[in-house]
């Protein structure tokens, strides 16, 4: 048997009963929703807090219908607890259906926004500074006191690689073949760029403030611990 009814949230739900009268919430809609303006930053907050709670509930429900195990019949008050245990899971379903709507309903809003404020740009450019700044740090830091200058090269030994031994000496020298200009340029180059990567970041920042208006179920927001805006 079928059945529709509005809970004390007004969200609906459609149900059927079960041969053992069990009654299965198989969808709902929600209808009332709100409209909440908060910061970009803070919409990301809320989308990451809902991400969390949604893979909390995927994951419990995961292990209640998948791994639920018995070491026997132990009477009909444990067959009645199996089948509440199952009712609760099964109610879990359609929140995490609407926790996984808002959710992608706030990146793509979150998506829109970083395009029309220029953040999506901004992040762009970050990447490739803070790549940028990796690469130069590496060059400069692999620069170590023990390298051998081509010019000391005619003065070196030979060396023999030891086959035994735990005093075994390596066979060969490692040499500095980065020129002492091009050394001195990465230095400039990285302090050049870790100041623009700073500028590019507090950009982002403040953009990051700009209020974003997002309408959402009461639901989702209350699992957020959002109040709704004036």
């Amino acid at each position: 048997m079928v059945a529709i009814f509005l809970n004390r949230h007004n969200i609906c739900f459609i149900t059927y009963k079960t041969n053992d009268k069990a009654i299965i919430p198989i969808w709902r809609a929600v209808i009332i929703d709100k409209t909440y303006r908060l910061t970009l930053n803070r919409w990301h907050k809320v989308a990451e807090r809902l991400s969390r709670r949604a893979n909390d509930i995927a994951e419990e429900v995961r292990t209640g219908f998948n791994q639920t195990e018995v070491m026997g019949h132990l009477g009909e008050d444990q067959q009645a607890r199996l089948r509440t245990e199952g009712e609760r899971l099964a109610a879990l379903m359609p929140v995490l259906f609407d926790l996984q709507s808002a959710i992608a309903q706030i990146r793509k809003a979150l998506g829109s926004a970083n395009e029309a404020t220029g953040i999506s740009s901004n992040l762009a450019e970050l990447d490739m500074l803070n790549k940028q700044l990796r690469l130069m740090e590496s060059l400069i830091n692999g620069q170590e006191a023990g390298l051998v200058g081509i010019d000391e090269l005619p003065s070196l030994p030979v060396r023999i690689q030891e086959e035994h031994g735990l005093f075994a000496r390596p066979s060969t020298f490692r040499v500095r073949v980065m020129p002492d200009s091009a050394l001195e340029a990465y230095r400039q180059k990285l302090e050049n760029v870790r100041t623009e990567s700073f500028a590019i970041a507090d950009q982002i920042a403040a953009r990051n403030r700009e209020v974003l208006p997002i309408s959402i179920a009461e639901e989702v927001a209350r699992i957020a611990g959002l109040t709704a805006s004036p």
